[in-house]
């Protein structure tokens, strides 16, 4: 096991490489500290990087989809020479006795990294919801190594990706109309079979889809489940619970996102969780232990998006700024 060299500067680890984090590490790396990110993936980015769809809701960023603002965050981090760790994942963390902490971390490679630090930043985001569905639906995971059923937005704004003529979309959220209303306006047959009686949409998306009703390119199955799913002819039969079918050639499941808060190597700090798991923050983004803050959408279930993330990312970095500063 290897020490990370110390510096003059505390070192500060940052869990997770999306918008948020990356914000946090510029904010405390202009403030003269020494940020570390720590990313699983090979790549910063996170979820904004398997968005295909444009993004016209981040300021001053027109025209780009979120994996393009993914690009433009981390070219910036880049320049602003942080120091990144790809391709680790936090084993172990400990709070010590003079309130700081020790971290510990493996590499995809087997490597295994420590460092000691006054403070840890939480920015692990959220992954899509459905792992569920897929153990409980008999061929589901099986449809989805084939590539007819898929978790999450990303395929369906995919530029290269055989839409087929009729999908089914699984679930009533903005991610549901959405992408179903993108799949009509591609020419594609959508099918939204969602669980309640109404959509949890916004209005304006339940509109936009409602729009293409009347053409039979839309249609809506409320108060339904997912019972069965086969391959019959090349097609995928999905059954509901009152028993009717349809065959379709892809299946999209968008449930919605589970905030990242589970991994083992949190257990230890006992850190206080809403009721839908993501981390309970203060005003300065800081969680129930001192010194440990959570920023992005793992701590934000009301308003989770880019601009937020950003925003948390520099408040929990101005506050270990301060708070480093005073002592």
């Amino acid at each position: 096991m290897s020490k990370a060299p110390m510096s003059k500067a505390p070192n500060v680890p940052i869990i997770g490489g999306g918008p948020a984090g990356m914000s946090c590490a510029l904010w405390l790396g202009n403030s003269g500290l020494g940020p570390i990110i720590i990313e699983q993936a090979s790549e910063l980015g996170g979820m904004a990087r398997a968005s295909p769809y444009p993004n016209e809701w981040l300021l001053g960023r027109p025209g780009e989809t979120a994996r393009e603002n993914a690009d433009a965050f981390a070219r910036h981090v880049q320049q602003a020479k942080v120091e990144c760790w790809l391709g680790a994942r936090p084993q172990r963390l400990a709070r010590r006795p003079d309130g700081g902490f020790d971290l510990e971390l493996v590499f995809a490679d087997h490597r295994v990294r420590s460092l000691s630090c006054p403070a840890v930043v939480i920015a692990a985001g959220t992954r899509f919801r459905g792992e569920d569905f897929l153990d409980s639906i008999a061929n589901a995971r099986t449809l989805a190594q084939r590539g007819r059923l898929h978790l999450g937005p990303t395929w369906a704004g995919e530029s290269g990706a055989d839409l087929g003529s009729h999908v089914a979309v699984i679930g009533g959220g903005d991610n549901a109309f959405d992408v179903s209303r993108i799949l009509i306006e591609k020419g594609v047959k959508a099918t939204i079979v969602m669980r309640s009686q109404s959509p949890h949409a916004q209005p304006l998306l339940v509109d936009r889809l409602r729009a293409h009703q009347a053409s039979g390119m839309a249609d809506v199955m409320a108060g339904q489940t997912v019972a069965a799913l086969n391959e019959v002819g090349g097609k995928v039969r999905v059954r509901t619970s009152d028993g009717r079918a349809i065959e379709v050639d892809h299946v999209v499941l968008l449930l919605g996102y589970q905030p990242n808060s589970d991994d083992p190597w949190l257990d230890g700090l006992a850190l206080a969780k809403g009721p839908d798991g993501h981390l309970v923050v203060d005003g300065n983004m800081e969680t129930s232990c001192r010194g440990v803050f959570a920023v992005g959408d793992i701590a934000n279930p009301t308003h989770p998006c880019i601009a937020t993330a950003i925003g948390s990312g520099t408040m929990a970095a101005r506050e270990i700024q301060r708070r480093l500063s005073a002592r």
